[in-house]
């Protein structure tokens, strides 16, 4: 993770305020944590950077587009996403793990690479739900998946031998749907 030293903010000589940092998101970016998921990757994060007395709260704000498999036909579609992530920086000698939003470095550190943050924060709001627009898709795709969307719904159709002595619990099941 050599080239993601450009992420590391050294706090230390920082005054007490508000202080702000841009960061550019790319595959490469994403390639260093492992992640090849995405084919392109445009994002831009903004980070507020307030330094407290005893803390330290960081406000990220993203946005951009990514390039993925639609979920629909596999074709590439673009993506737009937008979002607002914070995190609070304590000091102090203990672990502490009860909050996804709180982290807590040891007293002597004197600066952080937020890198590893913004990966969690892009992964957390990418849209889950990945495809084009109604009537964009790759409608040769479709049409092979309608052929073989009728074949599936009659095999589920299909009426099961059930046991005679289950027979009674199907016509409560049936009345109950009613």
């Amino acid at each position: 993770m050599k080239s993601l030293s450009e992420y590391n903010i050294k706090f230390e000589g920082l005054k007490q305020g508000i202080h702000f940092f841009e960061f550019d998101v790319d595959n490469a970016f994403f390639e260093e944590f492992g992640c090849f998921e995405f084919k392109d990757a445009a994002l831009a994060v903004g980070l507020e950077f307030e330094k407290q007395s005893t803390i330290m709260v960081l406000t990220f704000d993203f946005l951009g587009t990514i390039t993925v498999p639609c979920d629909r036909c596999l074709d590439d579609v673009e993506v737009e996403f937008s979002g607002e992530e914070k995190l609070f920086v304590k000091f102090g000698n203990e672990e502490y793990d009860d909050s996804d939003e709180i982290l807590m470095l040891p007293i002597h550190e004197y600066e952080l690479n937020v890198a590893k943050y913004i990966y969690e924060f892009l992964n957390v709001n990418i849209p889950q739900k990945r495809i084009h627009s109604e009537g964009l898709c790759n409608q040769n795709v479709i049409d092979e998946l309608e052929k073989v969307a009728p074949a599936a719904k009659e095999e589920e159709n299909k009426e099961i031998d059930v046991d005679p002595r289950w027979a009674s619990l199907q016509d409560i099941k049936l009345n109950k749907n009613k």
